[in-house]
């Protein structure tokens, strides 16, 4: 397994025994299959698990997030304000949909029947089908819908709310669509992500959170403003643009996110 980690402002670095550096000007990741597939300024890249190049083809503009199944890629484009269904191999477009006004984030179920996305500053989140790309729930939210995500049952999702000051609300949405607040924070959110263990991961302007889904604080950890969160299976591995580094951070209480690689600029990262 190596290291991925996409610096916006110098490359895409595979790190294992070596440093490898690959593709410029990179903004996010996902692996698909047995590959890697980058979304870089010039398109996307995609790259055998050694970081061999074995493809390249044209995106929509403004990719900020992909997921994948092995023979589906998802690109959201915060530009075009949508959601592309792509072949992985060649870049063919198969179906696009609507995803709100400067949609921010986008991920899959674990079962791959379903993507949530959210939609930025049209104040939603969206379910849809995998398969075709048809919209099967939609939960008005308030400010801009900054971050979503699966939980076991619930679904999650992080705003930036204007009120005399900016401040960040976790919401979690029920299986009947129930909307509750989780915690509040005054402060600029970024990315979230539901861990292995229940547990929220938050990020938000000066710190992250860990937070048990009834909103208590489990642990705080230093930081810039992360802009990804992969979850792996003892916590998670955060990009943290404005402080320019990678974190891991564990399950466990009382340990400190640990910085396991420092760059300019790092957007995402990826174990693969």
């Amino acid at each position: 397994m190596a290291l991925w980690i996409a610096d916006s402002e110098r490359a895409l670095t595979r790190l294992k025994e070596d440093v490898q550096t690959l593709c410029a000007q990179p903004a996010c990741l996902t692996a698909c299959g047995d590959s890697v597939i980058c979304a870089a300024q010039d398109g996307a890249h995609v790259y055998t698990a050694a970081g061999e190049e074995i493809a390249a083809y044209p995106l929509p503009p403004g990719i900020c997030r992909l997921c994948a199944l092995p023979d589906a890629l998802y690109a959201l484009s915060s530009e075009a304000d949508s959601v592309s269904l792509l072949c992985p191999r060649t870049g063919r477009l198969r179906l696009c949909a609507r995803a709100g006004c400067y949609p921010r984030d986008m991920m899959l179920s674990r079962c791959g029947r379903y993507l949530l996305l959210s939609g930025g500053a049209a104040g939603e989140a969206m379910v849809l089908l995998a398969q075709d790309l048809q919209q099967i729930g939609r939960y008005a939210l308030p400010g801009v819908v900054c971050a979503a995500a699966f939980g076991e049952r619930d679904m999650y999702a992080l705003c930036a709310v204007e009120e005399n000051d900016m401040a960040a609300h976790v919401l979690r949405i029920s299986p009947r669509g129930v909307i509750s607040q989780v915690q509040r924070m005054s402060a600029l959110p970024g990315a979230m992500r539901v861990l292995t263990d229940g547990s929220l991961l938050c990020g938000v302007a000066g710190e992250m959170l860990r937070l048990r889904p009834d909103g208590r604080v489990l642990q705080r950890y230093p930081g810039g403003l992360a802009q990804s969160i992969r979850v792996i299976r003892d916590g998670a591995l955060v990009a943290d643009p404005v402080e320019g580094c990678v974190m891991q951070t564990t399950l466990s209480i009382g340990k400190s996110a640990g910085k396991i690689f420092l760059g300019a600029s790092p957007s995402d990262v990826l174990v693969f």
